[in-house]
């Protein structure tokens, strides 16, 4: 049955959007049942202190009031757990699902008042009164780590609850001794997240006959958050059934444990009735995972003919209160992604992860990619600089060449080898500046009233994270078949991805074949969706499917027709039939046939890009304005043209968003001082530029790390760069001197600088 892809590499319209699109779709605010209760969750105005008493009686007393739920009606030992990269550490630092004794940032939730009416139970949550004894807070990584910092956590023995110390080489010093230029810089990167079109949500139902949970809420890992919940509850997995209803985005930070995900299925079981809880845009910036935030002290070492030797790098990111289930990946992954695409002779980079009195931190887009790319990538423009080189050329002549392909970064302090086994990236550095007309937009003119700039960035994206993934085919009467997997939908297109490669794999039209991802009572496993992985893991287990099916018709029709296996042939569409006769034939629906598989790789794979970024600065004002943005990366072989343009340029449209404009600030008392759309400031098509997608398919050069479709993950690659990049440029504008301590890159900065600028210019 092999045949030509006819749907792997075209641009097919999403199978998923007609329902969307026609408002037949079903978000979690869609969704009621029958009797049910709703939530409201109380909590913490205070970012650190005593929680001496809670008061919860006028809430109670109220007559649409169900029930109020406190800390002390759970459990005392329960706590989030991590589900990525654990610490001693860092399991001192858990949160518990309600505050007990003491609160650590705004937002903690204290209790949980469930009634009959949504309005009556936010009146009643006004009614909870909660005395707070305040501790001086901790807002800043650098002060928690001082040796006077009180510990947030005390059991921790301090506010550093993970850490990755590596290096590649033993001879740094040496490096620095001969060098001809050494640049010193402390950089930040600031806090933001994603804001996801749709907050999160989750409604829980408890059949206390049958003995069953069921949850429906938009989640990433369903299968990990099921097992998660149903041990916490004390309940036997298969009695726990998880439903994903359709999604409005996720980015990373949705869809893990939050307190929320153990409290709505407990008051269920609780109260005997369907619970409801929609978290509004207030709650979600001080509620769900935060992200980005780091300080980085760098050193640099380069020769004067523009070799980069090697760099010191010392981060300390800000994980906020509380280790939530990422653990400690933002600090492995700024280490491991610190050295970028360059052939360095030595380096050491350590990674802090310290806990303060803000929302807790967590995953998004890029996580530990997009910060240290902007520190990496930011030191070498200024080292460029100093060296009278041009940026671009300065890369150019330090990247990891062909010949060195697969390339160990030969790294100690790291559990596993790290090994670039794909690409080629002096090709995808000249394409990107060939596409961009680097040459031509260094030496043409800006407008008399603006300055312009030109940026550059390059980085390495580590995708694909393991260890499995499963999927089943379950054949139709109709010629039809119904393709099960493990994969959640964040919006990516995954349906539409996984039914082309599905349609080719069984050799029918697309429109014969239907991805279920929805409910854990008809998906046995999965790992969920999650560092761009989704076509790699999904993809592969689907075909292993496929051909799990096709050896169990051949065997089934070869009984059911009599005939050895080797006289039977498998004809497009589900038809076992006689090699080369029509009669007598079977369909794989008649044998009862289906196919299953788990597809496992352990290792994953390093994909590269660049970004290249155009912007233009109102000298009197300190606008900043993004006029094109070229982002290049190796994504393997491209299943939708259409779906990976889409996610290149969505992650991009996020970068710049991050970079110029969005921010969440803190007062020196842990105040948020931003909570609404008022003041954190979205990208809108204004401030999105035209996003130039230079999709390239590279070689992979280390078979151990091959997968039988050949593709990688795209889901990530758009946003890497284009904080590096754009600073660059802002930078460039500038006159390349120009140091970004403090992001965002806001119009008072920009004044800053100009004006720090023209008073150097007077001297």
């Amino acid at each position: 049955m092999e045949q030509a892809p006819r749907y792997v590499g075209r641009s097919v319209l999403r199978v998923e959007d007609r329902p969307l699109l026609t408002g037949d779709g079903a978000f979690i605010d869609d969704i009621d049942r029958p009797g049910q209760l709703y939530a409201r969750v109380v909590r913490s105005e205070t970012a650190s202190g005593w929680l001496r008493s809670l008061d919860v009686e006028a809430a109670r007393a109220r007559p649409d009031v169900t029930m109020v739920l406190t800390a002390a009606d759970l459990p005392e030992q329960l706590r989030i757990p991590i589900r990525l990269v654990p610490t001693d550490a860092a399991r001192a630092a858990l949160q518990p699902f309600l505050a007990r004794e003491r609160v650590n940032y705004v937002g903690e939730p204290l209790a949980v008042v469930v009634g009959a009416s949504p309005y009556g139970v936010e009146d009643a949550a006004a009614e909870v009164r909660a005395e707070i004894e305040p501790t001086p807070p901790l807002t800043d990584a650098l002060d928690a780590t001082r040796e006077d910092a009180t510990p947030v956590h005390a059991a921790a023995g301090g506010n550093v609850v993970a850490s990755e110390l590596i290096t590649r080489g033993d001879h740094l010093n040496a490096l620095f001794e001969r060098a001809d230029v050494v640049v010193r810089e402390r950089l930040r990167v600031h806090r933001h997240t994603a804001h996801p079109l749709e907050p999160r949500g989750l409604i829980a139902e408890y059949d206390r006959d049958a003995g069953q949970l069921t949850v429906w809420g938009p989640t990433k890992v369903k299968h990990h958050n099921r097992r998660v919940i149903a041990g916490l509850l004390e309940l036997e997995e298969a009695r726990v059934r998880f439903i994903e209803p359709d999604v409005g985005g996720g980015f990373g930070p949705r869809g893990e444990i939050y307190p929320e995900d153990l409290l709505i299925p407990w008051l269920a079981i609780a109260t005997g009735k369907p619970v409801k809880w929609v978290e509004d845009r207030q709650e979600h910036f001080v509620a769900v995972n935060h992200s980005r935030e780091q300080v980085c002290d760098f050193e640099l070492a380069a020769t004067a003919d523009g070799k980069l030797l090697g760099f010191r790098a010392r981060a300390w990111i800000d994980l906020g209160a509380y280790m939530r289930t990422n653990g400690a990946v933002l600090v492995l992954n700024t280490a491991t992604h610190m050295p970028g695409p360059y052939a360095w002779e030595g380096y050491a980079i350590e990674t802090l992860g310290v806990v303060t009195n803000k929302t807790p931190a967590g995953t998004y887009r890029g996580p530990g990619q997009y910060e240290p790319a902007l520190h990496r990538e930011r030191m070498i423009d200024l080292t460029a600089r100093r060296l009278g080189l041009d940026p671009a050329e300065l890369r150019r002549r330090n990247l990891v060449p062909v010949a060195r392909m697969p390339y160990d970064l030969e790294l100690t302090g790291v559990a596993e080898p790290i090994v670039y086994d794909t690409g080629d990236f002096p090709l995808l550095w000249e394409r990107l500046l060939e596409r961009g007309r680097y040459g031509e937009l260094r030496e043409s003119e800006p407008p008399a009233s603006r300055l312009r700039g030109v940026g550059t960035a390059t980085f390495v994206e580590a995708g694909g994270r393991g260890p499995y993934e499963w999927a089943r085919v379950v054949p139709g009467a109709d010629g039809s078949f119904t393709v099960w997997v493990g994969i959640a939908s964040l919006g990516q297109g995954i349906a539409t991805a996984l039914a082309q490669i599905a349609a080719d794999a069984l050799g029918v039209p697309i429109e014969k074949v239907t991805v279920q991802h929805n409910d854990t009572a008809e998906i046995t496993e999965g790992a969920g969706s999650f560092s761009s992985r989704g076509v790699v893991f999904g993809g592969n287990a689907v075909v292993g499917a496929i051909r799990d099916l096709f050896e169990r018709a051949r065997a089934a029709g070869a009984a059911a027709l009599g005939l050895d296996e080797q006289e039977v042939e498998l004809i497009a569409g589900g038809i076992v039939r006689a090699r080369g006769q029509r009669e007598p034939a079977k369909t794989f629906a008649e044998l009862g046939c289906e196919g299953s598989h788990r597809y496992e790789k352990h290792s994953r794979s390093f994909s590269m890009g660049g970004a290249l970024a155009v912007v233009e600065l109102d000298r009197d004002t300190g606008d900043v304005a993004v006029r094109d943005l070229v982002i290049a990366c190796d994504v393997g072989r491209v299943v939708n043209p259409l779906l990976v343009d889409g996610q290149i340029v969505g992650a991009a449209a996020q970068g710049v968003g991050g970079i110029l404009l969005e921010q969440l600030a803190y007062d020196e008392q842990g105040q948020p001082t931003v909570t609404s759309f008022m003041d954190y400031c979205m990208p809108t098509a204004a401030e999105v530029p035209p996003i130039d997608a230079l999709v390239l398919q590279l070689p992979q050069h280390d078979p151990r790390t091959r997968n039988g479709l050949h593709v990688k993950g795209a889901g990530e690659a758009g946003i890497v760069g284009v904080g590096a990049a754009v600073a660059n440029a802002v930078a460039d504008a500038l006159g390349g001197d120009a140091v970004f301590t403090q992001l965002p890159i806001t119009p008072g900065r920009v004044m800053e600088l100009i004006d720090s600028t023209r008073e150097e210019s007077h001297k």
